[in-house]
């Protein structure tokens, strides 16, 4: 393939590195119509060993953390039982009521469990789809990869880099699938903006912009606490998992737990993620960093009770400037407290694509 961009390779095939190159674009490989019939750049290779599914064989689901984003995939995924030959079997949280309401979708009685290692002993489960609070996500992916099981995984794979080498090494000891969810990925734009940049019409790449802007009157991520949400509910310390520093059953902690860091890793983990990774994707070579550098702040919101105290952990307002080995910058921004966003653009030295903002799907060449 004619490539015009200088591409430096980093590290030997089975380094650690590469796998993040190759692995960076691998949530692209999503079951739409759109998007199979486009090639994916960058797509791990790394087979598979589990049992090969026929076209006439049922794939059983089981769904581990089924709160808001866990039951939008129990609803998605129940409008394709029939055109998919899925079975929705299991479903695991630390919450009865949000169990109960996930059973409620699917419509029939399945298996319930708080402890996910307890669905995973389900032989009869063939992939499970992850939603659970962001730091569940590693252990949760690897105890499933261990008993046999394919994953799906919300976006954040994980919130630090000793966690993403554990999924690594697993996916490369049992041969499992793994699937990570930034849904942008599936945009057709990104394809299409790979298969120009890898044509070398905007020759080589030199910057690209990118945004998520919010701007809720309420607080960004200051969900309503439902009454049902007691001590007696659930099973708080399962929650908490490997958190240093344990707290009491805090329910505004439970829902809103994206403004804390323990638990997230904030506007970089949850907000960046959708364009973040889908730009790497329309890059159609994928590299690891060189050099990040990163700055946020809290600027308005503080707690009500507390003048002077900010109600969050995480930053209202950040920017990252990401330089890549090729000589490619990308800078990306994110903030809850301002809605208008950055142009997308991609530069190459000679063009521009015009990338269209969120939400669009078509992309634009200037010279």
């Amino acid at each position: 393939m004619e490539n015009n961009q200088k591409q430096t390779q980093v590290g030997g095939e089975d380094s650690r590195r590469d796998f993040i190159k190759k692995a960076s674009t691998a949530a692209a490989v999503v079951a739409s119509s759109n998007i199979a019939k486009t090639p994916v750049y960058g797509q791990s290779q790394a087979p598979s060993t589990g049992r090969v599914i026929g076209a006439n064989e049922r794939v059983n689901i089981g769904y581990i953390g089924v709160g808001g984003q866990g039951q939008a995939h129990v609803r998605s995924m129940k409008g394709h039982k029939g055109d998919s030959n899925l079975a929705q079997i299991a479903v695991c949280d630390i919450s009865q009521s949000r169990m109960d309401q996930a059973e409620g979708i699917i419509g029939e009685k399945v298996g319930r469990y708080v402890d996910h290692r307890k669905l995973l002993e389900d032989k009869d489960i063939d992939a499970v789809c992850i939603a659970t609070v962001d730091h569940w996500h590693t252990p949760c992916a690897v105890d499933a990869m261990n008993l046999g099981k394919d994953v799906y995984v919300e976006k954040p794979m994980t919130r630090y880099l000793h966690e993403a080498w554990e999924i690594q090494d697993t996916v490369k000891r049992t041969g499992r699938l793994v699937q990570v969810g930034p849904q942008g990925c599936s945009a057709r734009k990104y394809h299409k903006a790979a298969e120009v940049i890898q044509s070398g019409m905007i020759g080589p790449l030199v910057m690209g912009t990118t945004s998520y802007m919010r701007n809720n009157p309420k607080g960004e991520w200051n969900y309503t606490i439902r009454d049902w949400a007691t001590p007696d509910d659930m099973d708080w310390n399962r929650w908490m998992g490997g958190v240093n520093k344990k707290i009491p059953f805090n329910a505004d902690h439970y829902f809103r737990w994206r403004k804390y860091y323990p638990y997230c890793a904030g506007l970089l983990g949850d907000l960046l993620p959708h364009l973040l990774h889908p730009y790497m994707l329309a890059t159609g070579a994928p590299e690891y960093p060189a050099r990040v550098v990163s700055l946020g702040n809290k600027a308005l919101r503080t707690d009500k009770n507390t003048p002077g105290t900010y109600e969050r952990d995480v930053d209202e307002n950040v920017q990252a400037i990401i330089e890549f080995p090729s000589g490619f910058n990308l800078v990306v921004a994110s903030a809850t407290v301002n809605e208008y966003n950055m142009t997308e653009t991609i530069r190459g030295h000679h063009g521009t694509l015009l990338m269209g903002g969120i939400g669009a799907n078509k992309i634009e060449l200037r010279p």
